[in-house]
Order: C-alpha cells, then structure tokens, then sequence
C-alpha cells in the first residue's frame, strides 16, 4: 500500500461513486437506506475475501515466484489465508474512511448494531470457502479473474442486498437462499428492524457457512496435491 498508494486512493474514489450511484438511484425503489449501505458494506467485504486468494496465487505464478511459497515450512493454505486477513482489516479501514465521508457528504446517518458484526464474521467465512474454490482453480488454471467478476457481481445483484429478492425470478431466489451472504445480509436487516432472531436461523447461518468452508479446503487441498503431481506449479 505504501509503494502503490495511489491506486488505493483512485480505488476509494471508484467506490465512493460507485456507492453514492446505488444509494441515490435505488434510495426511492422501495428498499430502506439501511439496506442499501448494509449490503453494499457485505459486498465490498465478500469482494475482497473471494478474489484475494486467486489473485494472489495467479500473481506468484506470473512472475515465478510461487514455487518458492510451496518451498516454506509454512502449508500454502496458511499463507493464503493470512493474506486474506490482512486485506480484510485493510478492506475495513477502507470502509470507515468511506461510510466517513458519505456521511459527511451527503449528510446521511446509518444505522449500525454491534450484534452484525459476529454475524458479518460467520458469513465471510463461508464465502472465504468460495475463494479458496476460485484459488483452487487458479492453482490449475492460472487466470480465473473472469469467474470471480461473475460470483463478485452476482453476489452484489441477486443476494437482497441491492435489489428486492422478491423483484427477482423464483430460480434466482432459489440460488440465493442458499449462500451466506444472503442469509447475513438477512439477519442483519432483521437486527436492523428490532426483530427477535430465532437460534433456528443464527443455526442455519453457521451451517451453511461451515458447509460452504469445508468444501472449499477440501477442493483446495485436493487441486494443490494434483498440481504438485503435475507439475503445474511451474507450468505458467
């Protein structure tokens, strides 16, 4: 971030329009402004925990230094997974630097509740198992960037986040009830509204997100054994 800052700061600017567009376009569709900031604020995390991984590993491969990580004492997995972490902290300061200034901006306030933020945590680390999926591929195939533009934006489209799930096809709803980040964004418009969450539905979250994470080391643990066998590691 030192030696690229100002790719950080355009990235900001990006998604302070990008923000304000969503907010000021979609503020009258229907949806609460708590809805609108609340998913977009779960997208942006969901972003950067599924692409963080793929991006890393194809980054390695394209300049040959990533058989040097598969050398370290430490599991590939690991490695990824910390760097996950770090931009995931880095990802939150971008996110009170901008909820900052639109509040400034546009004069707006947004309503929190501390008891999201277990909820945010669960959540990303079921859609964590899907960038170790996307990091499993790129482990084969190099370049996924394509498949993770889909996931990142149909994440943002079809999950309640931005638009209405009932404004959506009956087969997309059925996709979306299945993925954490619609559960989350869910439950914490339920906390948001002052609703009693039933164990049932915090059960269910953990569930699917425990579900989604265990398949996701899985396949990864599964492609890195077959890259090693392969000898795909230096094939890029």
């Amino acid at each position: 971030m030192r030696s690229y800052y100002p790719d950080h700061i355009v990235g900001l600017v990006v998604t302070y329009i990008f923000f304000i567009g969503f907010f000021v376009g979609l503020s009258k569709t229907g949806l609460g402004q708590e809805y609108l900031h609340l998913g977009f604020i779960f997208w942006f995390f969901a972003s950067t925990v599924i692409s963080e991984g793929s991006i890393s590993i194809s980054f390695e491969k394209q300049t040959g230094t990533f058989e040097q990580l598969l050398l370290k004492p430490t599991h590939i997995l690991k490695i990824l997974t910390a760097r996950t972490m770090v931009w995931f902290f880095i990802t939150f300061i971008k996110v009170i630097i901008l909820m900052f200034v639109v509040i400034i901006s546009l004069r707006i306030s947004f309503p929190f509740d501390l008891r999201i933020i277990p909820i945010m945590l669960v959540t990303l680390s079921g859609l964590f198992g899907f960038g170790l999926i996307l990091s499993a591929l790129t482990l084969i195939y190099t370049k996924t960037a394509s498949f993770e533009s889909i996931i990142s934006y149909f994440l943002l489209f079809f999950t309640g986040g931005i638009i209405s799930l009932e404004q959506l096809p009956g087969y997309v709803i059925k996709v979306a009830d299945f993925l954490p980040l619609t559960i989350g964004i869910r439950l914490s418009m339920s906390i948001l509204s002052g609703a009693q969450l039933p164990s049932s539905s915090i059960l269910g979250l953990f569930t699917n997100s425990g579900v989604y994470l265990l398949l996701g080391i899985v396949i990864f643990i599964y492609c890195h054994n077959y890259g090693k066998r392969e000898g795909l590691s230096a094939d890029y």
